[in-house]
């Protein structure tokens, strides 16, 4: 299953990521920024009067939509109005670290664009490694280039979301069990688990891949060993969400009202939403071709990576194979209408493996490259004057 390589000359390509991203990120916060100074805003925007950064667009560009609530939990806490849109719907890790930051930095917004910046770095740095071992360096090289100009990849160049401290941790920690590290890879999942609603999808990945790499596929077997194996060590992940429900339950009495406030989004739980009648309802109403072409992209996105389970399985593992169907169905079947799909397929990372394996040596590898290139510059502008892509 793995490529025997040295331990130091895994980490020797650290550099090469590193660059790769500084790359990508540069000519992503050029576009940000004079999109943000000089192209007209949307009329959400203009609207929700984000003015963060007052004649700095290269920070403001940055702060829109989700970003707008992250800072206010940082900076006044969690609040919570039962049906009606309410922070608690917002894990609670990236708005903490916004907080910690921000005591160092004085602007809790400008500390989310650091750690957006500095997760997506480790996030490059930690796929090359965990990838070349399973695939090899050069297809490793391309699986990361396709995940750096991926047309929603602007999530890990400073966007307040909290998209790349998941996949940093999410990558981290399968890394870890690679290495048998299961306790650390737990230890390290607390944070995704505490940051995103799909983070007990990542516990489920990292045991089947323990048992897995245990030659253990019997669940039951696994499960019988939790009191000293390897699988009661990336159980420890469940700690975050344990911890936020707590919280949730001591402070507003309903351990999981982070389920029921999605209420106040319009995503309702129920034969409209599994069915996606509000998909088909909105998909009706666009009469021009940009905007049905923004909205179908969710779901091709979501289809897209969906279609790569199967080679994963194969390739990587069922662990793999097991977190990458289930971080993207389980937001898609919760979601009333697909949107945001092509932002939460960032999570799957074992896709952008395999897809560059399928590319490594092929023609079409580099024309690929710049079309998804081009879609990301795009999308990018577009996410900075205001207008909602994702």
């Amino acid at each position: 299953m793995t490529v025997g390589r040295d331990t130091r000359a895994l980490w020797a390509d650290g550099p090469w990521s590193a660059a790769a991203f500084v790359g990508v990120a540069t000519a992503v916060w050029i576009v940000v920024a004079a999109s943000a100074a000089w192209l007209s805003a949307s009329r959400w925007l203009l609207r929700a009067q984000w003015a963060f950064f007052p004649g700095r667009p290269w920070f403001g560009g940055w702060v829109r939509f989700d970003g707008d609530w992250y800072g206010l939990i940082a900076l006044h806490g969690y609040s919570y109005r039962p049906g009606h849109r309410s922070a608690i719907a917002f894990f609670p890790a990236y708005p903490l670290l916004m907080r910690a930051i921000g005591a160092i930095t004085g602007n809790v917004y400008l500390a989310g664009i650091v750690i957006t910046v500095g997760c997506g770095l480790a996030a490059a740095v930690f796929f090359e490694r965990w990838a070349a071992e399973l695939i090899g360096r050069n297809a490793a090289r391309t699986g990361l280039v396709l995940l750096l100009v991926y047309p929603y990849a602007f999530y890990l160049y400073g966007a307040v979301y909290s998209d790349a401290l998941f996949l940093a941790v999410a990558i981290g920690a399968f890394l870890l069990v690679e290495h048998d590290h299961p306790v650390a890879a737990g230890l390290l999942g607390i944070v995704a688990t505490a940051g995103r609603p799909v983070g007990a999808v990542l516990v489920l990945g990292l045991v089947v891949r323990v048992l897995e790499r245990r030659g253990r596929d019997d669940v039951s077997a696994g499960i019988r060993s939790l009191p000293f194996g390897p699988v009661a060590g990336v159980l420890l992940a469940l700690a975050g969400l344990g911890a936020w429900s707590g919280y949730l339950w001591q402070r507003f009495g309903d351990p999981f009202a982070f389920v029921a406030v999605e209420r106040g989004w319009g995503q309702e739980p129920g034969l409209r939403t599994w069915f996606k009648a509000q998909f088909f309802d909105d998909l009706g109403k666009i009469h021009d071709v940009p905007h049905t072409l923004l909205y179908l992209a969710h779901p091709m996105a979501m289809l897209l990576a969906l279609a790569l389970v199967p080679l994963e399985w194969r390739r990587l593992g069922k662990g793999y194979g097991v977190y990458t169907a289930t971080v993207l169905l389980v937001p898609a079947i919760s979601t009333s209408n697909f949107w945001s799909m092509g932002r939460y397929a960032l999570a799957a990372f074992p896709c952008f493996a395999v897809a560059g394996e399928l590319l490594a040596r092929r023609r079409v590898r580099v024309p690929t490259f710049i079309v998804s290139a081009m879609l990301l510059l795009g999308l990018s502008s577009l996410y900075a004057r205001g207008v909602y892509v994702a």
